[in-house]
């Protein structure tokens, strides 16, 4: 994600060093690059199943929490000392269920970036063979605040199949 904020920074630094009726522009959709590309599918895919499986992590513990709760509620007549230990271990399994929350919340983050950042660092070389074979000296990122554009300006299409087709050519 940073280097397409970088990215970004350039470009608009770059319109304004370039005179515009000289220069071919292009406009790309990233998050539809992303989201329509194989390989932006299968980091999809991947981090739903990293997705799934921390949830049912959390389903465990939160049954186990559920669990325990029943229990004292049904022996209500404890004596002093063993409701304060049955009270004092519910608490301190809310307290690992709120810190695994927060930790596979903080994994499944990194891993998101993680995956993103990979495939922009695949997509990046596409678009600059794409640019340079269509003779285009700045593609903008229609994320970027790109208000207006001619349709025929728009490449994320062109860019999704040959990004298809790098990927699938390094067996991925």
């Amino acid at each position: 994600m940073r280097k397409i904020l970088l990215l970004i920074t350039v470009f608009c630094l770059l319109i304004g060093n370039i005179a515009f009726a000289e220069s071919s522009i292009a406009i790309i959709d990233i998050q539809q690059v992303i989201l329509g590309s194989k390989a932006g599918q299968k980091a999809a895919s991947d981090l739903k199943a990293a997705t799934e499986a921390a949830m049912k992590k959390l389903q465990a513990k939160e049954a186990e929490l559920k669990q325990l709760n029943d229990s004292i509620q049904k022996q209500k007549n404890l004596s002093g000392d063993a409701a304060t230990s049955k009270n004092l271990e519910l608490s301190k399994k809310s307290i690992e269920l709120e810190r695994l929350q927060k930790d596979l919340q903080a994994e499944l983050q990194h891993a998101e970036a993680k995956k993103l950042d990979a495939v922009a660092k695949e997509l990046e070389p596409v678009i600059k063979d794409y640019a340079a074979e269509k003779d285009i000296q700045i593609v903008l990122l229609k994320q970027a605040g790109v208000i207006y554009y001619e349709n025929s300006l728009d490449i994320t299409k062109d860019i999704i199949s040959r990004f298809d087709v790098k990927w699938s050519k390094k067996g991925k």
